[in-house]
């Protein structure tokens, strides 16, 4: 199935027109999360939820890359201190010191953020922001035969990005490497498989592309992904000294049998993972981390379904995803985007027209974003069902799934 020419279902452009109350509201909330941003800049929390200051995410990803480059490495380590050395570098730009900002990735992020270090705090931000965003829209792009205004639209635009950006995440470099690699590898399939490796930059949304992969039959991708990530493993080894290595493989671990009580308390539980909803549902920390386990088991199957299936490729992006989203043992607001794309998707494999549930559906994973974090709006502590409903409809072409013989 080529990228651009291929399967049925991968090469329609359908042009997406929601009902006018559904747009309307659509844009009114967009508008709404964008001017977050906006008013972020000169009163924090003015409107909507205090962010403290734009990019705090960003502070950590820069103050790793400087430290590493300033030959201090083992600070990013230790979350403590630092957070204590985010609070005093960026004290001049936060409203309030932050309360804990540890740095969780492997080394191998930092040979994606060397590119923007020289930038300066702020023009690293805004140039990975976009940066990022073009490569999703490039991707995109790809993802259909003719270039379609209102899905780029749907996926930059919409609340869960402006969250991201307000945050400086890294949800538009995530969803590129998802869109770009799984539609290459029909066509490019080491290509595709090498794109797929570097999401091992953020471990919770690769854990299973070597499932799909290998439910596909994609041999060569699933080689591809793993030559992929030990050569960023390695570049980032020569590049930064193996100690970052040695000192963030024990943590990492560490962290999986036994995290630590302040990552759960102000990382965790302000995302709307499968284990923070269970846990604010009223579950216990135990039995939410075997209901998240479930969830992981559950999407793993889904995306094994989906990739041994029919579908087109469109259609088990939009499976890998939602299957992503549920499986991730840490997700935010700003990882709905995901979902947008994947509702994008599912709902432009459908037959005209739309029926109106499926649109409310779509409007649904739009607004999650702004009912979010379910530690602070109780009625998001029902997200993790949205991925879920996702993956039943895409799995199941009677309900929702694509139209048989298209």
């Amino acid at each position: 199935m080529d990228l651009a020419h291929g399967g049925d279902h991968f090469a329609r452009n359908d042009w997406l027109r929601p009902p006018a109350a559904v747009l309307v509201s659509g844009l009114l909330i967009a508008l709404y999360a964008w001017l977050i941003l906006l008013t972020t800049i000169p009163y924090p929390g003015k409107i909507g939820l205090d962010y403290n200051t734009l990019g705090t995410d960003w502070m950590v990803f820069y103050g790793a890359i400087r430290s590493v480059l300033d030959g201090n490495a083992a600070l990013i380590f230790d979350g403590d201190r630092f957070t204590d050395f985010l609070n005093t570098t960026f004290a001049g730009l936060l409203s309030s010191p932050l309360d804990f900002r540890p740095w969780a990735y492997p080394p191998s992020f930092l040979l994606m953020l060397l590119p923007f270090a020289g930038l300066g705090f702020l023009g690293s931000y805004v140039a990975f922001q976009l940066a990022t965003g073009a490569l999703l829209a490039r991707a995109l792009q790809a993802s259909t035969a003719a270039p379609s205004p209102v899905l780029l639209m749907a996926a930059l635009g919409c609340p869960a990005s402006a969250i991201n950006a307000i945050n400086g995440q890294a949800v538009f470099l995530v969803a590129a490497l998802i869109v770009g690699g799984f539609g290459l590898l029909e066509r490019r399939p080491f290509l595709g498989g090498l794109v797929l490796g570097l999401l091992t930059f953020k471990p919770q949304f690769c854990i299973l592309v070597p499932i799909a992969l290998i439910a596909a039959g994609q041999w060569r991708a699933l080689l591809a992904s793993g030559v992929s990530a030990l050569a960023m493993v390695i570049a980032s080894g020569w590049m930064f000294g193996w100690e970052l290595w040695l000192r963030w493989l024990p943590l990492i671990i560490e962290n999986f049998i036994s995290p630590s009580e302040k990552w759960i308390a102000y990382g965790r539980m302000w995302g709307h993972s499968v284990y923070a909803c269970a846990v604010l549902l009223g579950v216990s920390a135990r039995l939410a981390s075997w209901v998240q386990l479930l969830a992981m088991i559950g999407a793993a199957v889904s995306v094994v379904i989906a990739f041994r299936s029919r579908l087109g490729t469109r259609e088990r992006t939009a499976v890998f995803l939602a299957a992503t989203v549920l499986a991730a043992p840490h997700s935010g607001p700003y990882d709905v985007t995901l979902l947008v794309i994947a509702a994008a998707f599912w709902l432009m494999s459908r037959a005209a027209p739309v029926p109106l549930w499926c649109w409310t559906l779509a409007f649904m994973v739009w607004l999650l974003p702004m009912l979010s974090p379910p530690v602070l709006f109780p009625v998001a502590r029902i997200a993790p069902l949205i991925p879920l409903l996702l993956i039943v409809l895409l799995l199941r072409p009677g309900v929702g799934g694509p139209v048989p013989g298209r």
